[in-house]
Order: C-alpha cells, then structure tokens, then sequence
C-alpha cells in the first residue's frame, strides 16, 4: 500500500509547475509567431518573474484560478488570438519584475558586503 502512494505522488505533480514547464517550452515558438524580437531566454526570466511573484500564495482555489487563466492566455496566445503589442507589454512588466527583484538582491548584496567589512552604515542614526 506504501509503495502505491508513493508511485500516485510521483504521478500527480504539481499543476503550477506542469504549467510553467509548458509555457517556456512553447517561448521559442511564440516569440516566432508573433516576431517580437527578444531573446527567448530573457522571454523565460520574464515568464519566472511572474510565477514568482504568485509564489506565496497558499489558498488552492486562488492557485486554480490562476492555472487555469493562465492555460487561457497560452491558448490564446498560441492560436494567434492576441495581438503583438499584447505580448511585448506582458513580457516587458517581465522583465520590470525580474529587473526590480535584481535590484533588491543587489542592494542586500551590498548591506552583507558592508557587514562583513566592518562598515557601519547606520552611523548617522545614533
């Protein structure tokens, strides 16, 4: 009985990573079909951004409905439903949220390498 719940786990993954897996497939083709002229890998940053950004989401009936808008839009966008510009404004805030999420590591990034060094940087609060 053990060993049939374990191969059912392994079967049932997880719909929001089935559909991530599905959508950076269908980047190159999309990026095709609509010629917007962008790199498909900053395509994909740009799709993780958004799947990111719903990452804390816990409620399943909220995660559902957000799968299943999301297989909408794919649909749509791959029967040519959409229009280019459509497209370009999705995978441009993409980018926005990637480009914001970089600069918050960064800024992080730059506080740890003052603490390591010794650097006060909160002198002016005493």
């Amino acid at each position: 009985m053990a060993l049939r719940l374990t191969g059912s786990k392994l079967l049932g993954t997880n719909p929001a990573v089935t559909l991530y897996r599905h959508i950076t497939k269908q980047v190159p083709r999309v990026l095709t079909l609509y010629d917007i002229n962008m790199e498909p890998r900053e395509a994909r940053l740009a799709v993780q951004a958004f799947f990111r950004k719903n990452a804390e989401i816990k409620d399943p009936r909220v995660i559902d409905m957000l799968i299943s808008k999301a297989n909408m839009e794919l649909e749509e966008t791959l029967m040519q439903w959409k229009q280019k510009a459509h497209l370009v404004t999705l995978l441009d805030s993409g980018a926005k949220l990637q480009a914001e999420k970089d600069s918050v590591f960064d800024e992080y990034e730059d506080g740890l390498d003052n603490f390591f060094a010794g650097i006060d940087t909160n002198e002016d609060e005493k």
